[in-house]
């Protein structure tokens, strides 16, 4: 995009300054969800944005980035940066001025960039910053997951048929083993008619009762 419609997007004035680019800058940051301090005193000097974006940087801004003020404005964060652990992040309009000084500031911006604390941002060249991009702020649902109550599938299992033939056998195979279940079932009648018995005399005396 170029610096021209980015400003008329953003809303600056005309003639606009650094200072809108970088109000601009820690407004977005806002909206993202990270804190954004302007103008904080560091090291004997005045750091543009210091936010806690990606951990904690320090951010130096300049209206356009060639060459010279890639070069003056890491100086400057190398003074910030002095007994510290921030991330140190130079960010402004990619030149206008000519071809020759876009690569120059390409190149710069690579050579700084060797050292791991710094990185350079060509805001106009990057989608996220521009400011017809949506933010896309996920909200925090809790989900809860749905519980697949499995059962198991019953086949239907078939009775086999009543065949005499086959109980017949079985008894001329086991015969001590038919013996012993009638045994068992001639013993449980006594028991079933003393019960019997007893609820007959409890229902009579509940009758009388009443």
């Amino acid at each position: 995009m170029h610096p021209s419609e980015f400003c008329q997007l953003a809303g600056f004035p005309e003639p606009w300054q650094e200072k809108h680019l970088q109000e601009y800058l820690a407004n977005r940051l806002e909206q993202l969800g990270f804190a954004a301090q302007r103008e904080r005193s560091a090291n004997g000097g005045f750091a543009d944005i210091v936010t806690n974006w990606n951990g904690a940087t320090i951010i130096e801004v300049k209206k356009y980035l060639d060459r010279n003020t890639i070069y003056q404005a890491a100086g400057q964060l190398g003074l910030y940066g002095q007994n510290n652990q921030h991330n140190l992040v130079v960010m402004g309009f990619l030149t206008t001025k000519s071809a020759e000084e876009q690569k120059s500031a390409f190149s710069t911006a690579s050579m700084i960039q060797q050292n791991p604390r710094f990185k350079v941002i060509f805001v106009n060249l990057v989608q996220e910053w521009h400011p017809d991009y949506k933010i896309r702020v996920s909200r925090l649902w809790f989900k809860i997951p749905s519980l697949a109550l499995s059962f198991p599938s019953f086949t239907s299992v078939s009775l086999p048929k009543f065949d005499c033939k086959q109980c017949f056998d079985l008894v001329k195979a086991h015969p001590l083993l038919c013996v012993l279940a009638i045994v068992l079932l001639i013993s449980t009648l006594p028991n079933l008619q003393s019960n019997n018995n007893e609820l007959k005399q409890t229902g009579s005396t509940s009758t009388r009762a009443k």
